[in-house]
């Protein structure tokens, strides 16, 4: 009986997510970045770590350069973002 409840738990657990810069940089290498998300997320009241946060919360981050992302695919998701913002940096020439 115990099993089927902790089964049913995990089938119905929300997975862990994280903010995801959209300009790719990697808020862990860089101490102004870490700071600069710290104060976003108090600012926008948007801690993932006291629970879910709310639409507000989510548009407020959005506005401030982060997405809400899976926390197993943040590496992914940040690299895809920083491709992109390298793309937007380098256009590729004219006719191709």
């Amino acid at each position: 009986m115990l099993l089927g409840c902790a089964i049913s738990k995990l089938e119905t657990s929300k997975p862990e997510m994280a903010w995801v810069r959209t300009d790719g940089r990697r808020i862990v290498d860089d101490p102004a970045l870490l700071q600069q998300g710290k104060t976003d997320i108090a600012f926008c009241q948007a801690n993932l770590d006291t629970g879910a946060v709310d639409e507000r919360a989510q548009q407020c981050m959005v506005q401030r350069g982060y997405a809400l992302v899976r926390k197993d695919q943040a590496e992914d998701a940040r690299a895809r973002y920083a491709a992109k913002a390298q793309r937007g940096a380098n256009p590729a020439p004219a006719g191709r």
